[in-house]
């Protein structure tokens, strides 16, 4: 800081008595802190002071010292009713109200007041300094400078601030980018009035308002603007009796409800373009209505939440107000100028902190419009070029089926499965009870059968009608002998190598599949032939039971 300016900022409050504060519209912790510990010096030395806010201040900085003290406005509708008492001195004053009328009651120590003696008159705004705190430029006010900008060009200001984007609008600027905070200034400027002086101005309420504007700005210490001048401020600020717990609790520690369900839909609706490292998200006011939350309890959220995604340097919130949509833009590095950003869609604010504000518009446009700003900085920034942007993929045509491989033909039968085995079907009748068990033969037994599968068979009679319906008439055919026949079977059109074995009927001659892939329909569908007559020798007594045939072996 430039000991010349500072001079010429006590010089001025030295001739002023009646001085006028003011920090930006939304006014933050570090615009209300320095706004009040300059009020609170001021009013030390004697001085009249007025401290004004475009709007109230948020909830969560209601703990702050003398905040009730802000004002909305400059206007005032004050009616002053003087009463000369150079001739006759006063004892005491009241009043009363009655049927909508005020009366004022003015009791003399002696004597008595005449009319003569009463004259009335308005309030009025006889500044004769104005400071403004932590705002880039007037119109960074709000409505105060818009109803009152004569003011600022009639009443000397000073602009006492720490943005790189500052437009010194005052006639005294002192304009420190290096600054962590507007209090951090302030705390050099106050030391030396105390020095000036030769009286302490500094309590522990000052400290604490102080402090308080060095710790939110800098995120607790957290953010890139922390330099080893505000921690040296803080620690002298902690030394002089800041209260840096009650900070702490106040603003990190202490969360609404509904603050946290608004901090909830923010990150719900959190987007990202790698491609050009940015995150974004918006706050509607049906995001407000939802979240029953007010516009003030979204502070904090791009620095608390968005800002910790890996991977993005420029992080935006777009957030939508009754009068107005504000854009919060932030990065984490010094190579991206969020400032440059800002300052193009006229707003301002430091390297790696700015914003805007936009009046008139639909929010929808206001965020595409934030968004195509910030695409248009990174791609020159980071020098992307149209081939490097992603396509879309071509639409792809529908391929035609490659031509299945031709089957065997096999009936009706299951479709093929690749991998697993398929067995043959024939059409049967519907399966029949099935029969019990018959117990083993004995030795004896045994013996006969072996006997009988010896001789010689006689050749098969020619099939007949009749023979193959000899169930159906209520006839039990003979038992004819049996061998064995095996199936080679397996997946749909492939030379199977599992077996399938079951007992038919000796015919004389043996049926065999033909080869995987070849004919087959004849030979599914082909009858067979019935089963020989069974020889007229005498069974042994003992002999078990002939077994049954499947009735499918006999169609």
């Amino acid at each position: 800081m430039e000991p010349n300016t500072i001079d010429q900022i006590l010089n001025l409050v030295d001739k002023s008595q009646n001085i006028l504060l003011i920090t930006h519209a939304k006014a933050d912790c570090d615009g209300l802190g320095a706004m009040l510990a300059a009020s609170t010096v001021f009013k030390e030395l004697g001085k009249r002071v007025t401290a004004v806010s475009n709007d109230p201040a948020p909830e969560n900085l209601s703990f702050l010292p003398a905040i009730n003290i802000v004002q909305g406005s400059l206007g005032s509708n004050d009616f002053i009713i003087t009463l000369d008492l150079s001739k006759t001195p006063l004892s005491k004053l009241k009043y009363n109200l009655e049927d909508k009328r005020v009366n004022i009651i003015i009791t003399p120590k002696y004597g008595s007041f005449s009319p003569q003696d009463v004259s009335f008159g308005k309030g009025d705004r006889k500044f004769d300094l104005i400071i403004v705190f932590d705002a880039g430029n007037l119109e960074h006010l709000g409505p105060i400078y818009d109803k009152n900008a004569e003011l600022f060009f009639e009443i000397p200001v000073i602009n006492i601030d720490h943005h790189a984007s500052n437009t010194d609008f005052g006639r005294v600027n002192l304009v420190d980018v290096v600054a962590a905070s507007t209090t951090e200034i302030l705390f050099g400027v106050l030391q030396t009035m105390e020095k000036k002086y030769n009286k302490k101005l500094i309590t522990e309420d000052v400290a604490t308002l102080l402090l308080a504007g060095i710790i939110t700005d800098t995120g607790s210490f957290q953010h890139a603007n922390t330099s080893p001048r505000s921690m040296e401020a803080a620690a002298r600020l902690l030394n002089l009796g800041a209260r840096q717990q009650e900070i702490i609790k106040n603003i990190y520690k202490t969360k609404k409800l509904s603050t946290l369900k608004l901090w909830g839909l923010v990150l719900s609706k959190v987007q990202v373009d790698p491609l050009y490292r940015m995150v974004w998200s918006t706050i509607s006011q049906e995001d407000l209505k939802e979240a029953g939350a007010t516009a003030d309890e979204s502070e904090g959220v791009i620095d608390g939440l968005l800002s910790n995604a890996p991977g993005a340097e420029v992080f935006a919130l777009m957030k939508q107000n009754p009068d107005y949509i504000s854009v919060s833009l932030r990065s984490n590095t010094n190579a991206v100028d969020v400032n440059k950003i800002a300052t193009e869609m006229g707003g301002g604010g430091h390297v790696r902190a700015a914003g805007y504000k936009v009046r008139g518009q639909p929010f929808d446009e206001v965020v595409g419009a934030a968004l195509a700003k910030i695409r248009q900085y990174q791609k020159e920034r980071l020098n992307i070029h149209e081939e490097n942007l992603p396509k879309e993929p071509p639409a792809l045509k529908p391929q035609p089926k490659p031509a299945e491989p031709a089957k065997a033909e096999t009936g009706p039968s299951e479709p093929a499965r690749a991998g697993k085995t398929t067995y043959l079907e024939f059409k049967a009748p519907p399966p029949q009870p099935k029969k019990q068990e018959q117990p083993k033969p004995t030795q004896t037994q045994q013996k006969s059968q072996q006997k009988q599968t010896q001789r010689p068979q006689p050749k098969p009679e020619k099939p007949s009608p009749n023979k193959a319906e000899g169930k159906e008439r209520g006839k039990q055919p003979p038992a004819p002998s049996s061998h064995t026949r095996q199936y080679h079977v397996g997946p749909a059109g492939q030379g199977g190598e599992s077996k399938r074995s079951e007992a038919v009927p000796d015919r004389g001659k043996r049926d065999v599949l033909p080869p995987a892939g070849a004919d087959t329909k004849q030979k599914q569908t082909e009858a067979l032939p019935p089963a020989p007559p069974a020889p007229t020798k005498t069974e042994p007594k003992n002999e078990p039971p002939a077994p049954d045939v499947p009735d499918w072996l006999k169609t």
